[in-house]
């Protein structure tokens, strides 16, 4: 049966049960307090304005829409999520009667957007990640202007709900939560009125100081650095940083249990319980912690690709779908090489098959799996790409945010007004 919730003279949206929202939430409150000792800090002007709010938040862990439900208690919430979340086999189902709004990638989703303009008409507040995708590195993923757009449009107050200790939590390289501690703040951006009088650049630059924030620099300001509980802390952590700074090698580093380190030199770095690198003995450290070192990871491939370096790696492509009207491609599997230069991004397929240039530089986010695939579009025909080296996919993420961030000015949102 479908559940609508309906108003008079408005068209009716899909309704979460409350039931299973009320009771899902409870249990959450109680893992989370459990498992990351949670503490919230609530704007009291929040109180003061009974909603309903467009919320937005940083985004570095599956768990961040249960953060923010749980430190808005009281508020109904709708959150925006992608479609493949909203397919997932066993939780799928769950998540439709939570009355998530669907977004597809790669097309224009006018519905999606109706679907959150009525819900706020209803007194539902909505809930979206700017980002879109968890961050990789632990920081700020470069978002554009159609959050901004549409909290004008809204002309709604706007909260944000801001975790601490989320991404060292789950690390989106790692394969399970690390139990930890977490502090999560909420504040109100903006009142309807500023929502409705101030400029789309200025909504911008707003959500991107308040969404510019990272698990290290909080580390860093506490008394005592929380300790996150790993037996293997530094598994996978190569799926996000490849390069190494000791030899300067793209795609080198690996990484076993507590240790990352280089397959091709001496480099050897331990990484503790609270998230920073500590030196192997005879192995200097030349970064704090991982965002650093993903940072001048970042760096150093725009430079590398200026200056003429082309990195390469075997490749399998599957067709994922086809958002256009044409025919879908005669092969369904394709396997040869995928190659990033200055020029862009080319796959070479193995015998006599045309060449494929995906122009990944419009998106600042590739949807992926780091380590293991990353969504590519060729026009209207969507492929994933299954590289073999490890650190490929960190690497085609990096290229693209670094492209799409210069040409969209996009660092001097970050800039303080």
């Amino acid at each position: 049966m479908d559940q609508r919730k309906e108003k008079p003279g408005k068209p009716p949206i899909q309704a979460r049960r409350p039931f299973v929202y009320g009771s899902l939430l409870l249990l959450m409150r109680l893992l989370f307090k459990l498992l990351y000792r949670v503490s919230y800090d609530r704007d009291p002007r929040l109180d003061k304005s009974a909603g309903p709010f467009f919320i937005v938040g940083n985004h570095v862990a599956y768990f961040d829409p249960v953060i923010c439900a749980l430190a808005l208690r009281g508020q109904p919430i709708r959150f925006v999520t992608g479609q493949e979340i909203a397919n997932w086999k066993f939780l799928g189902s769950l998540f439709k009667k939570l009355g998530i709004i669907e977004i597809r990638p790669f097309r224009v989703n006018f519905s999606t957007t109706k679907e959150i303009i009525l819900s706020i008409a209803h007194g539902c507040s909505v809930a979206l990640y700017p980002e879109t995708q968890r961050s990789v590195a632990g920081n700020l993923t470069p978002f554009g202007l159609a959050t901004a757009k549409l909290i004008k449009h809204l002309k709604r107050p706007v909260a944000t709900v801001i975790s601490y200790g989320a991404y060292l939590g789950w690390p989106r390289w790692a394969a399970r939560p690390r139990p930890g501690k977490m502090e999560v703040k909420t504040r109100l951006l903006l009142t309807g009125e500023e929502a409705a009088s101030l400029s789309v650049e200025e909504i911008q630059r707003k959500l991107v100081q308040s969404l510019n924030v990272d698990d290290y620099s909080w580390q860093m300001k506490r008394k005592r650095p929380a300790r996150f509980l790993s037996g293997k802390r530094a598994e996978k952590l190569s799926y996000a940083c490849h390069w190494c700074p000791a030899c300067d090698r793209p795609l080198a580093l690996r990484s076993e249990k507590r240790k990352l380190f280089c397959s091709q030199c001496h480099l050897s770095l331990r990484l503790d319980a609270a998230g920073f690198f500590s030196a192997s003995p005879g192995s200097p450290a030349p970064f704090d912690h991982p965002l650093e070192l993903a940072g001048w990871q970042r760096g150093r491939t725009d430079q590398a690709l200026r200056e003429g370096l082309t990195i390469e790696t075997s490749c399998r492509l599957d067709f994922l779908e086809n958002v256009g009207e044409g025919e879908d491609p005669g092969e369904k599997e394709r396997k040869g090489r995928l190659i990033l230069s200055a020029a862009g991004l080319s796959f070479i397929p193995d015998g006599e098959d045309a060449p494929i240039r995906f122009e990944i530089e419009s998106t600042p986010s590739l949807y992926c799996h780091p380590g293991r695939f990353v969504n590519l579009p060729d026009g209207e025909i969507i492929w994933r790409a299954y590289p073999q080296e490890e650190g490929f996919v960190a690497l085609l993420t990096d290229y693209c945010r670094s492209v799409w961030s210069e040409n969209n000015q996009f660092e001097h949102y970050l800039a303080e007004a």
